[in-house]
């Protein structure tokens, strides 16, 4: 792992602690994890709605098509 050094203001500096300290994680950890979920969804590799298996709950109550029920969810 290579160390970095970044400038943060300080009330983003701040609201990431408290978080981190609600998680019991560090903070370093955080802007890990927010960096690859970053990296991710910039390189076209993040995960998309049609990528997701659909939830084993049964039959659709209403004859929608897959896509159908997938616009539904964006719009909410």
């Amino acid at each position: 792992m290579k160390p970095i050094s970044l400038h943060v203001p300080d009330e983003a500096y701040s609201e990431l602690k408290t978080l981190a300290a609600r998680r019991g994680r560090p903070v370093a950890e955080l802007i890990r994890e927010a960096m690859a979920e970053y990296l991710a969804r910039e390189s076209g590799s993040a995960v998309s709605l049609f990528d997701l298996a659909p939830h084993p709950s049964g039959p659709l109550l209403e004859g929608w098509t897959r896509e159908e029920l997938l616009d539904e969810m964006r719009s909410r």
